[in-house]
């Protein structure tokens, strides 16, 4: 009789041959797959809670921060960027007008002007717009929001605006010339025996031009810009725009018109340049079309920062002065140390470049310590020129030709990528706090010597 295997026996061995890793038993299935759900409901839940965290922080946590922080660092710096920059056209120069054009755009009822004499400029206007002009030695400074300009005095005969009709500002020159010098004459007595030049006074013209904008001759300074926070007054009132009711306010001195004569090269191109007898611009269109192809300092910033980051700049430049003394000095002096940077700086770039590499300088104040346009020219075509011993490439792509041959020049004609740049880094240090509170004067209005010396 054949012996039987056991009941079981088989079940016994395949089970056997399972835990010796050829068929997992069901069981470990199920565990294994309890287990992977797990992992993923909470790798979800995990990325759910980083993307509620990231929104908390972005969203909600800067309402609790100091708003000085990320807020304008001043009414200065809000002008600069939100009223003055879109107002302030620049032109490209050319091998035949290498002199760049500098533009303000005036608007009625938005720009501030002043018409303020001083020891040898004098003012005439007819009655109606007296009441505009600050007198020489007037300690109050009047503003206004009246579109107005200055111009060499005319005959009434020659007057082309209705604020001027019938005033003969012309004689009224002459008259007012004769007096001043009379009265010099009784003040300095002798003078001229002495070899001291007797002054000759300049005489403008206020008049209301026709419209309600106009362009008037700009200031090339990048740096200093007109600014009063004390002794004014808005002659019109503070409610046409809300910056005029800031405790200090930018305005425009003097304004002159801008006139340009257009006229056909041997190219038949057809070229213009400055005038101050030729035809006045009647709109912002015109001025930024060809021929004239101005472009506003806004857009040349914003064009500046991106060439700053496609160019690579800040692979070796930092945009950061750190809390540190020798950041402090390095960018400012042992009298007048630079303050750090804080984030209210860059609220208004699209871009922020602080760095972790300086291989090149730090470029944060550089609108202080190098505010000449003619040495970055020179330093953009050839670095080592200006600084002996730099690595800095040449960047030579920025200029519209090279003078090899067409003349004594030795830098090329700076494009508008150039200068675009330039207005850029410009901003670099300089509109931190309004001119009246410099840094680079002493002011220290942040108190940099306390943050550095960590007593705030």
């Amino acid at each position: 009789m054949t012996d039987q295997p056991p009941a079981g026996h088989q079940d016994n061995k395949s089970q056997n041959n399972s835990s010796d890793g050829h068929t997992p038993p069901a069981g470990a299935c199920q565990r294994f797959i309890h287990h992977l759900e797990l992992s993923t409901l909470l790798t979800v839940v995990g990325i759910v809670c980083l993307f509620a965290t990231s929104v908390a922080v972005v969203l909600i946590a800067p309402r609790y921060v100091d708003p000085t922080w990320t807020s304008p660092s001043s009414d200065f710096q809000v002008q600069m960027y939100e009223v003055s920059d879109p107002h302030v056209y620049i032109s490209s120069p050319t091998r035949t007008r290498p002199d760049l054009q500098f533009v303000q755009h005036l608007v009625k009822n938005f720009t501030l002007l002043s018409f303020a004499e001083s020891e040898i400029v004098r003012i005439i206007a007819p009655p109606e717009l007296e009441k505009y002009i600050t007198r020489y030695k007037d300690p109050i400074l009047k503003l206004t929001t009246q579109l107005l300009l200055l111009r060499h005095p005319k005959a009434s005969e020659e007057t082309e605006t209705a604020s001027s009709k019938g005033f003969d500002a012309s004689a009224a020159s002459q008259k007012l010339q004769a007096q001043l010098q009379e009265k010099w004459k009784e003040e300095h007595a002798g003078a001229m025996e002495k070899g001291i030049p007797k002054i000759r006074y300049q005489i403008y013209e206020l008049y209301a031009p026709e419209g309600p904008e106009a362009f008037s001759v700009g200031d090339p300074d990048v740096i200093i810009e007109n600014w009063v926070d004390q002794n004014f007054t808005i002659v019109d009132g503070t409610s046409a725009q809300a910056y005029h009711a800031h405790d200090g306010v930018i305005y425009v001195n003097n304004p002159i018109e801008y006139r340009v004569h257009k006229f056909s090269s041997g190219e038949s191109k057809v070229e213009w340049r400055f005038d101050p007898h030729g035809d006045p611009i009647k709109s912002v269109a015109e001025l930024t079309a060809e021929p004239l192809g101005f472009r506003s300092r806004k857009n040349l910033i914003e064009m500046g920062e991106h060439l700053y980051a496609i160019e690579g700049c800040w692979y070796c430049h930092t945009d950061q002065t750190r809390t540190l003394v020798q950041d402090v000095v390095l960018n400012g002096s042992d009298s007048y140390p630079a303050p750090p940077s804080s984030p209210n700086e860059y609220i208004y770039q699209k871009i922020t470049f602080p760095g972790t590499r300086r291989i090149g300088p730090d470029l944060s104040r550089v609108g202080i310590k190098r505010p000449s346009r003619d040495w970055h020219k020179g330093h953009f075509w050839s670095p080592k020129t200006e600084s002996p011993g730099s690595i800095m490439p040449s960047f030579k792509h920025l200029f519209d030709f090279d003078p090899s041959g067409t003349g004594k020049a030795t830098v090329g004609v700076p494009s508008y990528q150039f200068e675009a740049l330039f207005q850029y880094l410009m901003t670099k240090g300089t509109r931190i706090t309004p001119p009246t509170e410099a840094w680079w004067l002493g002011k220290d209005p942040i108190q940099t010597i306390e943050i550095i010396e960590g007593r705030k």
